[in-house]
């Protein structure tokens, strides 16, 4: 979702609760949305940029180092302390993951600190992403997630994942995906198998995958199987990354994914998405690509 489009949706949602005692059904919501959508787009749009976001927005787009950082500039020259533009900002001038893992800690404090003051911590923990204001902050704190992984750190990688899970129980971001793949990688069975059955993910091709490796890993053959027949059974093109990921081919296997739009769940791109976001799981995993494409014939 673009800052244009998560700033939009956050004033739908006040409109809608500024018109609360108008809503009963589900038609006057949609009637409410409607008048928002017409006055929103009707309202004039200035063509040069004013706020924070504007600037974010335009640091994006730029072609060039220098722009974008001259973008960011005024974003903080307007809001020292905001933490999109300071993630923004860190990640423009990191020349590798472990600058970031080194530069993004004292921005942490910074957010730690808002969230305090502000009472998020006290009244929206477990729905962090569903509240605005808090976004910046997750999205702070996944790049870090992100980068301590990069670095091998997986420890404290796992460590960030499962704050980030405790801030927001539905998981818009899919942190799932990368704690998953990390207690595989540790070989946490127990603490993989709770996120698994902790709310309704026991059908996601993801975690069957990954859960398949991890019991390869222990040695537990029948079980591994158990759960690459789940994941045939859910995706039908499971036969298909298997015999890719053997054959080595990585120019076709990638060829599947989509980093712009994403990918549709239960295809192949959601399987390269996942292989390609934890190749350091994956890749020396040869063996078992070898033994499970044996394992589904068609």
């Amino acid at each position: 979702m673009s800052r244009e489009s998560e700033k939009a949706l956050h004033q739908a949602l006040e409109y809608l609760a500024a018109h609360e005692d108008e809503i009963k059904d589900e038609g006057d919501a949609n009637r409410l949305f409607q008048e928002f959508a017409q006055h929103y787009n009707a309202q004039p749009r200035s063509a040069q940029p004013e706020t924070v976001d504007d600037y974010l927005e335009l640091a994006e787009e730029a072609k060039t180092k220098k722009a974008a950082m001259g973008y960011i500039k005024k974003a903080l020259e307007l809001e020292p302390d905001n933490l999109d533009a300071l993630l923004m900002q860190a990640e423009r001038n990191a020349k590798s993951p472990m600058d970031l893992v080194v530069s993004l800690p004292p921005i942490l404090e910074k957010g730690d600190a808002q969230m305090e003051r502000e009472g998020h911590f006290r009244d929206d923990m477990g729905e962090f992403w569903l509240v605005y204001e808090t976004r910046p902050y997750m999205r702070l704190r996944y790049a870090y997630l992100q980068a301590l992984k990069d670095c091998g750190m997986m420890r404290k990688a796992v460590a960030e994942g499962e704050r980030l899970m405790e801030l927001c129980k539905s998981d818009n971001l899919g942190v799932r995906y990368a704690l998953i793949h990390l207690y595989v990688y540790l070989e946490e069975k127990e603490k993989a198998l709770a996120l698994f059955h902790s709310d309704e993910y026991d059908e996601e091709c993801q975690m069957l995958l990954a859960l398949s490796l991890l019991y390869f890993k222990l040695g537990e053959l029948d079980t591994s199987l158990d759960y690459l027949k789940k994941l045939r059974k859910c995706n039908k093109d499971t036969k298909k990354f298997l015999r890719l990921v053997c054959r080595g081919d990585g120019e076709e296997l990638f060829s599947y994914g989509d980093e712009q739009y994403g990918y549709q769940p239960n295809t192949i791109e959601e399987l390269v998405s996942a292989y390609g976001d934890n190749l350091y799981l994956f890749v020396p995993a040869e063996h078992f690509f070898r033994w499970a494409n044996k394992q589904i014939k068609n």
